[in-house]
């Protein structure tokens, strides 16, 4: 009698299949091929597999006896028919990106989201990364645009947001939110609809934020904060604003953006439309 899939011994040699599709993920290169990113940690994975199947997932026998909660996500995993294997404890060292594991990680399918303007893609509101190369800082702007329903664009200057550490940061937030990666500047204007209008915060800009009516279709450029807006982002503004600040260096990229998109939201509860709430992702 075959063994069911719940019966299979632990995966320990790091040349298994599943393990190298799993560490492969740690590469741009993977993550291209594979058309996927890797997701660690319960909390993310849960959060990830709400919305969409993963491919694999990869666990550790002490994560799935910690407790009730780990033993249901396996369970609920397995029902579903997802690939899902025990492995052991150096296995998930190696697919890890993290010092210390958490116990699981899952290999989920990125999105495919639209591409066109006739597709009314970010129609509302849209925050651009221009050059943030801080994973941490990536990851918590994906977190601020799903907080708001706002679509991300990320230029090709800008770190990839499906690394590891970008995901890890976005703490799920990656798998509710519309998100274009690696766009040129030439093409922004091929993917926002006409109609919107691309704000750039410089902080040598005569209009301070709260001179700006954005009320309307917006996309909020947030740049690198050492090095401010690139050529591009100024080429591509239809206005710039600074963020008030008396003192001090200028504001981490993540405050920034969340600054400007968090009043976006206010001026537009203030002219009554309703806090925005998040609809369906359309996964692939």
């Amino acid at each position: 009698m075959t063994a069911s899939r719940a019966e299979l011994p632990p995966i320990t040699s790091l040349e298994h299949p599943l393990v190298k599709l799993a560490r492969s993920m740690h590469s741009p290169q993977g993550r291209r091929r594979h058309r996927s990113c890797l997701v660690e940690g319960r909390r993310v994975v849960e959060a990830a597999a709400s919305v969409v199947a993963p491919t694999t997932v990869l666990h550790t026998a002490s994560f799935a006896q910690s407790d009730a909660g780990a033993r249901a996500l396996v369970r609920r995993l397995r029902v579903a028919g997802v690939t899902i294997r025990e492995v052991s404890e150096d296995v998930m060292v190696s697919v890890s990106d993290t010092v210390q594991p958490q116990g699981i990680v899952a290999v989920m399918p990125l999105p495919a989201w639209p591409t066109d303007r006739r597709n009314e893609w970010g129609a509302s509101l849209v925050l651009i990364l221009d050059a943030i190369s801080d994973p941490g800082n990536a990851g918590t702007l994906v977190r601020v645009a799903a907080g708001v329903s706002a679509s991300i664009l990320a230029t090709t200057s800008t770190t990839d947001l499906w690394a590891p550490k970008v995901v890890r940061a976005g703490a799920g937030a990656h798998f509710s939110t519309a998100i274009q990666s690696h766009v040129q500047w030439e093409d922004v204007a091929r993917i926002l609809p006409q109609r919107v209008e691309v704000v750039v915060t410089d902080p040598q800009a005569e209009a301070t934020l709260w001179d700006l009516d954005l009320t309307g279709p917006v996309a909020i450029v947030v740049s690198n904060e050492a090095h401010g807006a690139t050529d591009g982002a100024r080429r591509h503004a239809h206005r710039a604003a600074r963020i008030p600040q008396g003192s001090g260096e200028s504001l981490n990229a993540a405050v920034a953006g969340a600054v400007v998109v968090y009043e976006a939201v206010r001026q537009r509860l203030r002219a009554g439309s309703p806090f925005p709430v998040a609809s369906e992702a359309p996964w692939n």
